[in-house]
C-alpha cells in the first residue's frame, strides 16, 4: 500500500537537517520506496512537502508517521546525514491503570477473534470542529475533518499505525458489548451510510439490544456514532485476527485504511500506547473526565521474541551476502532498527516487528538493506548460460498471432469475467459486470464490436485466451481458445482468412465451421485442437520445369461450394489448384491450374477433363 506523510509531521518525531530530497533518496535506497514528493497545495500559508511512500505488505510497522521516522533515523546516518528520533513513544510504558473488568462497560470478547480489546469512558466531552492544525494534517494525507473526536481517531491511526474508534456511550444499549462472529444474513449500516448484508463469520460487536454496532476492523456502525449531542465518549482500541478482516473486507468490497492495517496483523503491544495518545488528545481537544481503570482484555506476553541462531549473525550474514560484515557492523545496524543483540547468536526482536521477523534470514535482509544493496558487488554467475527450454505451444501461438496480423486482424484482450453466463458465479464479485467466469470468448468479442461499431467499415479481431468450463465438485477446467471475429466482411472472405491461416500452419483437412450472430461472423475453436493438427514437417516440392495450363470456368452454385471443389479434384490428378475468382448471383468463376510434372501438357490432353467438369452440377 501507499501512505502519505507530510514533511512537517515527520519532523515532529525526526531530528535532522536532511532536505526532503535527501530523505526521498536515502529511504528509497535502503527502506520504503518514496515514489514521489510534492508540494502541498491545500493551503497558501505554511506550505509543506508530502512524501508518497510505497510500503511492502510485510512492513506494517512502517505504515505510520512514527514508523517512517524510525526508518529515517536508522538510514540517514549511513549516508553521512545526522538524524535521530526526538522521542520514541514506545519507549515508555503507559501510565494508565487497566483491568479486565470494569463497572461502566460489560464486554464479552472471543479472544480468538480479537487478541486485545481496550476501552475507556470519557464523560462530559464537547464535540466540535477540530483546530486548524489538526484538520490541516488530515487533509494533507487525504482525510476529511469531521469533528474533534473522529479526527483524533484518524490522526492517531495515521501517526501510530493503530486504528482507533470512538462510540457514543449512551447509544450502546445496556452498556454491553459482545464481540462475536456474525451470522449469515445479518445486516449493519456503517458510518458512511452503506447497508451491508454479512456473509457470516465476520467479526462484529453486538450491544445489549442485539443490534450490531460495529463491523470490527473495517468501520463502525452508524447507530453508535458520535454526534454534536454526544457527551459521553467510549474510546476503543483493539487488534483482530487478520484473516477475518481480510475476508470480510474483500467479500463486502469495503476497503478502509483500518482494514488495510488490521489485515497485516498488528502487534498487541501497541494498543496501550495508542490508547494513551488518543486519550490525551481527547482531554486536550474535547475536555471531559476519563474513568479509571481502562478496560484491557487479552493476554500479551512480557517476554520479547528472540531469534536464536546456530552461528553468529555477522558470519551468517556474510556467508549469504558474499561480503564481510563485521560483528560491530551487524550490531550497529540491528540496534538502529530497534533490535537488541543479547549475544551474537541471540537477537531480541522489537515488539513492532514480532510478526515480520521470524527466521535468521529475516535478520540478513535487515542488515543487507541498510548495508546497501547498491554496495553489494555485482558478479556474474560462473559457467555457461542455460539453454532456453523449447515451448512448442508458445511458438505456435506466436506463429498464429503473426499470421493473423499480416492478414489484417487486430489482437484484443478481454476480461475473463463477464456479466452473465452459464459459467461459475463468483461469491464476491467486485461488480455486477464481472460476476461470472466465461465459458466462451464470443460474448466478450460481441461487446467489443458493439463498442466499436460505426467507427470503421469493417472490424477484424482475434484473441487467444482461456475459458473456464465447470466441472462437478472441482475447480473449472481452463481451456485455451482461438477466436476470429469480424463485421463488414462476407462469409467467403472470412472463411478464406481462416483457410489461409490453417494453410500457413500446415493444417490439413480441419473442418471450418463459421457462426453468425447479429451480422457478426466468428470462428472459435479450442487452441489445442488446432495445434494438435499442425504438421511441423513441410515437404519441399521443386518447381516444375513444365509450364502449367490455366483456365477460367464459370459454374452455377447449385450446392455447397466445398462439394463442387471436391468433385473437381476427383476428376484428375492433373488439377493442381482451384481458386475462386468471382461470385455473382448464384454464379461462380473458378481458376483451374493443370500441371503434369513429367511432361508438357497440351490443350488436347485436357479435353476429357473439361467435359467432365462441365457435367458437374
Amino acid at each position: 500500500m501507499n501512505i502519505l506523510i507530510p514533511d512537517s509531521w515527520l519532523r515532529e518525531y525526526l531530528e535532522t537537517d536532511a532536505t526532503p530530497r535527501d530523505i526521498q533518496r536515502c529511504l528509497s535506497l535502503c527502506g520504503p520506496s518514496v515514489e514521489r514528493i510534492y508540494e502541498n497545495k491545500l493551503t497558501t500559508k505554511n506550505k509543506d512537502w508530502i512524501y508518497d511512500i510505497e510500503i511492502t505488505t510485510n512492513r506494517v510497522d512502517c505504515m505510520s508517521v512514527i514508523g517512517i521516522a524510525r526508518e529515517a533515523a536508522a538510514i540517514l546516518p549511513l549516508f553521512g546525514i545526522a538524524a535521530h528520533l526526538k522521542f520514541d513513544p514506545y519507549s515508555v510504558k503507559s501510565s494508565l491503570e487497566t483491568s479486565s473488568s470494569i463497572p461502566y462497560i460489560k464486554a464479552k470478547v472471543d479472544t480468538k477473534l480479537c487478541s486485545r480489546f481496550s476501552a475507556v469512558l470519557i464523560r462530559n466531552v464537547t464535540v466540535k470542529t477540530s483546530p486548524e492544525n489538526i484538520t490541516r494534517k488530515l487533509e494533507s494525507v487525504g482525510m476529511r475533518g469531521l469533528n474533534n473526536l473522529v479526527d483524533i481517531t484518524n490522526l492517531v491511526m495515521h501517526e501510530m499505525g493503530q486504528p482507533v474508534h470512538v462510540f457514543d456511550y449512551d447509544k450502546i444499549n445496556k452498556h454491553l458489548m459482545i464481540l462475536r462472529k456474525s451470522r449469515k444474513g445479518e445486516t449493519i449500516v456503517t458510518l458512511d451510510g452503506k447497508k451491508h448484508t454479512l456473509p457470516g463469520g465476520d467479526i462484529v460487536i453486538e450491544d445489549g439490544a442485539g443490534s450490531l454496532i460495529d463491523l470490527c476492523g473495517i468501520m463502525g456502525g452508524k447507530n453508535s456514532s458520535v454526534s454534536e449531542s454526544t457527551t459521553k465518549a467510549l474510546l476503543f482500541v483493539q487488534t483482530y485476527s487478520p484473516n477475518y478482516i481480510r475476508k470480510t473486507s474483500m467479500a463486502l468490497a469495503h476497503r478502509t485504511q483500518a482494514a488495510t492495517l488490521f489485515e497485516k496483523q498488528l502487534p498487541e503491544e501497541i494498543v496501550p500506547f495508542a490508547m494513551k495518545k488518543a486519550l490525551d488528545l481527547v482531554l486536550l481537544l474535547a475536555g471531559g473526565q476519563p474513568e479509571s481503570p481502562v478496560l484491557d482484555i487479552g493476554v500479551v506476553s512480557d517476554d520479547p521474541k528472540v531469534i536464536n541462531m546456530d552461528t553468529p549473525v555477522s558470519s551468517f550474514t556474510s556467508n549469504r551476502l558474499g561480503v564481510d560484515v563485521t560483528p560491530e557492523q551487524s550490531q550497529k545496524i540491528l540496534s538502529s532498527l530497534g533490535f537488541t543483540t543479547k549475544t551474537q547468536t541471540k537477537i531480541e526482536v522489537p515488539f513492532y516487528r514480532k510478526y515480520d521477523i521470524n527466521i535468521p534470514e529475516d535478520l540478513v535482509e535487515e542488515i543487507a538493506r541498510l548495508y546497501g544493496y547498491h554496495n553489494l558487488p555485482s558478479t556474474l554467475m560462473p559457467g555457461s548460460l542455460p539453454e532456453p527450454i523449447s515451448n512448442p505451444v508458445f511458438d505456435y501461438e506466436t506463429h498464429i498471432k503473426t499470421a493473423l496480423k499480416y492478414f489484417g486482424f487486430n489482437e484484443i484482450y478481454t476480461y475473463s469475467l463477464v456479466t452473465s453466463g452459464s459459467g461459475l458465479k463468483l461469491k464476491n464479485p467486485l461488480s455486477s459486470d464481472w460476476a461470472y467466469l466465461r465459458t466462451a470468448l464470443f460474448p466478450s468479442h460481441k461487446e467489443v464490436i458493439r463498442q466499436n461499431a460505426g467507427k470503421t467499415d469493417f472490424l477484424k479481431f482475434f484473441e487467444i485466451a482461456n475459458v473456464y468450463l465447470p466441472q462437478d465438485n472441482q475447480l473449472p477446467k481452463e481451456e485455451g481458445r482461438l477466436i476470429l471475429s469480424t463485421t463488414g466482411i462476407d462469409y467467403d472472405h472470412f472463411k478464406g482468412f481462416i483457410e489461409g491461416l490453417l494453410k500457413d500452419l500446415n493444417v490439413i483437412d480441419f473442418p471450418v465451421n463459421i457462426h453468425s450472430e447479429n451480422e457478426i461472423l466468428f470462428w472459435e475453436e479450442p487452441l489445442a485442437s488446432v495445434i494438435n493438427q499442425i504438421n511441423p514437417r513441410k515437404t519441399f516440392i521443386p518447381i516444375s520445369k513444365y509450364s502449367p495450363i490455366i483456365e477460367d470456368v464459370n459454374m452455377s452454385l447449385t450446392r455447397p461450394y466445398t462439394e463442387i471443389i471436391n468433385d473437381i479434384r476427383l476428376i484428375s490428378p492433373l488439377v493442381q489448384s482451384i481458386e475462386l475468382i468471382d461470385k455473382y448471383e448464384g454464379k461462380i468463376t473458378l481458376r483451374l491450374t493443370f500441371l503434369d510434372s513429367r511432361r508438357q501438357l497440351s490443350s488436347s490432353d485436357l479435353e476429357e477433363i473439361r467435359s467432365r467438369i462441365e457435367s458437374i452440377k
